[in-house]
């Protein structure tokens, strides 16, 4: 690979990896490319040869998130669902402490009225890859015995990703909020405590 090529591609990462932070914090149509130029330093031509139109940068986050999820769950393969269970709030956890940022997820859900359609269809596959998430670890838990509750797994699963969404909305206002979930959430699946993960991954990078 050429050094000019490898210029091209660190650019696009920089465009990319701050959309991905403007995304987070003000939304997707919160925010314009002039954000991007000002912030790095590059006229908006830089970013349009990469991205022509903003829905080509917001169809190549979501790209992003759906790899970077995928290599998420599949470094969780052994895991039981108690300990899967913690790493999904370790997800909120990790986007609170990053400047009160809203999931991704709660973001698409948020704006998709307003998405464009290409970037509406790898939004709701990403969305219903992290709800299809929290079902299997709901389901595994009651079918291993560590999880008891109410109701089908597929609605509590979605309760689950309901509640972590919402909480970190509200988590803004009230930094109680989020703990206060986790522990109702326990409750609710019939976990008495958490289970210890000292496993520091993340779907950053």
């Amino acid at each position: 690979m050429s050094i000019g090529s490898d210029s091209k591609n660190d650019t696009r990462k920089r465009i990319l990896d701050l959309a991905e932070e403007l995304l987070l914090t003000r939304g997707y149509n919160g925010f314009s490319y002039q954000h991007i130029s000002s912030a790095l330093g590059v006229r908006n031509a830089a970013i349009h040869y990469h991205f022509p139109k903003k829905n080509d940068l917001g169809v190549a986050l979501i790209q992003r998130y759906r790899r970077r999820f995928q290599r998420f769950i599949e470094q969780q393969a052994d895991w039981d669902a108690a300990r899967r269970l913690e790493s999904y709030f370790g997800l909120s956890d990790q986007y609170y402490r990053q400047d009160k940022q809203i999931c991704p997820s709660g973001i698409f859900s948020t704006e998709f009225q307003t998405l464009p359609d290409d970037m509406r269809e790898e939004a709701a596959a990403f969305i219903d890859e992290m709800r299809q998430w929290a079902v299997a670890i709901v389901r595994e838990g009651r079918d291993a015995g560590q999880m008891a509750y109410s109701g089908a797994p597929e609605a509590v699963g979605m309760l689950l990703f309901s509640a972590l969404q919402g909480g970190l909305q509200l988590a803004r206002i009230d930094e109680a909020a989020l703990p206060m979930l986790k522990e109702q959430a326990r409750t609710m699946l019939g976990l008495a405590e958490p289970i210890q993960n000292n496993d520091t991954r993340t779907i950053e990078g």
